[in-house]
């Protein structure tokens, strides 16, 4: 089972984050500092999800993953697929198994996958087993990256389907069982219209600010030191 150590991450953000003040980075450089070459690594992140992450209806760079990495300085390569899902093909011609390769290429040190609500409509036993099986391709592609899956987002101003707990669950079993982190971010866009583009699905630049504060804090608290 793969149980990816915390302690060289932290020592890599501490590297990467200039001028960035982490708590726990000295004692993180100092009890990694012998681990050798694997410990040098460059940060980076690659994130997989649908169209929430990609920033549709936005200009480029109003999307969560490129705020986290303008806040933070770490390298994040956004793949993320208007339209896409574990099951569900998107604008880009793929599902999330399709952006694995492209996501090996970068060599990442952490990668982030979010469940979708493109996928409703599909049996729960699709979902939680495409969804094992693209997050297994993942570590295999990427056996050096950690892996964070998030929970599954839905339209604040329609009543939640049962498929997006199911997916929700498909990310926590898949992510987990490599040793990776599951974080719930629950539904951080629902009571506030600001937060919603007017087809009510989609962030406004408002809201990527309401994810990218949630997602940097839950990351933080699973031991992310961004």
């Amino acid at each position: 089972m793969f149980r990816p150590s915390r302690d060289p991450w932290l020592m890599l953000l501490c590297a990467a984050l200039s001028g960035a003040v982490l708590t726990g980075c000295a004692a993180a450089t100092a009890a990694t500092g012998s681990r050798g070459a694997e410990s040098q690594r460059k940060p980076v992140i690659v994130t997989i999800g649908d169209s929430i992450m990609s920033g549709h209806g936005l200009d480029n760079g109003e999307d969560w993953p490129s705020m986290l990495s303008q806040r933070t300085g770490v390298t994040i390569d956004n793949l993320a697929c208007s339209g896409a899902g574990f099951l569900a093909v998107g604008t880009c011609g793929q599902d999330f198994r399709g952006l694995v390769d492209a996501a090996a290429k970068d060599d990442p040190t952490l990668v982030i996958v979010q469940g979708s609500d493109n996928d409703v409509g599909r049996s729960d036993a699709d979902i939680t087993a495409v969804t094992k099986r693209t997050v297994d391709a993942i570590h295999r592609a990427m056996p050096r990256a950690e892996l964070v899956g998030l929970s599954t987002l839905w339209d604040p101003s329609e009543p939640k389907p049962a498929e997006i707990d199911v997916s929700s669950a498909a990310v926590r079993a898949a992510v987990t069982a490599l040793g990776g982190r599951y974080i719930d971010i629950g539904q951080p866009l629902r009571g506030d219209p600001s937060l919603l583009q007017d087809d009510d699905e989609h962030p406004t630049v408002a809201g990527q600010q309401r994810l990218v504060h949630v997602i940097r804090v839950e990351l933080e608290h699973a031991g992310y030191r961004l």
